[in-house]
């Protein structure tokens, strides 16, 4: 089974220069909680994924820090570099991926780089049989 087969199709992507504000009201309108930030490529003509926004990003780096969210962009708060991966990669790839760098989440491209979906760890446990993800945690 590959990363694109089971990846989430519904996920929100923002620029990096869209304020805060705006993202969270895009969280709480598609009761998500992440957003991938992209940015223009002026080589491919394409958006490229360039970091992720949670909401828990939103509390600690903008509410605990008194940060205005109509004044700080999405590319001041976001973890970059962003890990992503493949469709074609196996979800023991992905699951590897997303334990060794300590990750929930995982933009998934198609072979030009463009998003196609969102893995988590919540689609590994939803949609991998279970010996397969044990075998994979074993390794």
């Amino acid at each position: 089974m590959n990363a694109g087969k089971i990846a989430d199709r519904t996920f929100v992507s923002l620029d990096e220069n869209i304020i805060v504000a705006e993202a969270a009201k895009a969280m709480y309108q598609s009761e998500g909680c992440s957003i991938i930030v992209t940015r223009n490529d002026p080589e491919s003509k394409s958006r490229i994924p360039v970091g992720m926004i949670t909401e828990r990003d939103i509390i600690f780096r903008i509410v605990a820090q008194n940060r205005g969210p109509f004044k700080v962009a999405l590319k001041d708060i976001m973890s970059a570099p962003l890990i992503t991966i493949y469709s074609y990669a196996s979800t023991e790839e992905a699951l590897s991926l997303m334990k060794k760098n300590n990750i929930g989440r995982l933009p998934v491209l198609n072979r030009k780089g463009v998003i196609v979906g969102l893995l988590t760890t919540k689609t590994l446990v939803r949609k991998v049989p279970i010996g397969k993800a044990a075998r994979s945690e074993a390794q």
